[in-house]
């Protein structure tokens, strides 16, 4: 699904461009382009202003653990795929699982590969939270980079 609608923000982290579909759902969360702070396009009925947006940044930022303002799917193509993201978006602030924890939960305990699979695939991260997955050696990885995970991660940890 194309975006209508994109609202970039500043974060602690760097630019944050969300991207709503043309009945105001959340389809993506860029955490790795380069853009301006800014609208593009018009703002659908039933996508967050600005403002909810903004708020709902800065509560991240502090550790917080508020709803996303505004509507949004579990994403995923596959049964699996949608289980998985079901068990991340529900790990809280400040807690981390491992890739296996996480393939635990979403009914195919022994695919931890595929849970680093669907986590560099995941759409709408800070939603769906996959810098909270650990890998059981470490950090693991993180489309974004590392640092980014970790600057995320650091976030929560206040």
């Amino acid at each position: 699904m194309r975006a209508v609608f994109e609202q970039t923000l500043a974060a602690a982290w760097g630019p944050t461009t969300f991207c709503f579909d043309g009945a105001g759902t959340l389809i993506e969360v860029s955490l790795r382009r380069r853009r301006q702070q800014g609208m593009r396009g018009v703002r659908p009925e039933g996508a967050p202003t600005a403002a909810a947006l903004e708020g709902w940044l800065r509560d991240y930022e502090e550790g917080g653990g508020q709803a996303f303002p505004g509507r949004w799917e579990v994403p995923g193509s596959t049964e699996f795929r949608r289980a998985v993201y079901q068990a991340v978006a529900a790990i809280p602030p400040g807690s981390t699982l491992s890739y296996a924890e996480v393939a635990e939960q979403a009914g195919s305990p022994r695919a931890a590969r595929a849970v680093g699979s669907a986590m560099a695939q995941n759409p709408i991260p800070l939603v769906v939270p996959c810098h909270r997955v650990l890998g059981s050696d470490g950090i693991g990885g993180f489309t974004g980079g590392l640092r980014l995970k970790q600057d995320l991660l650091a976030c929560e940890a206040r």
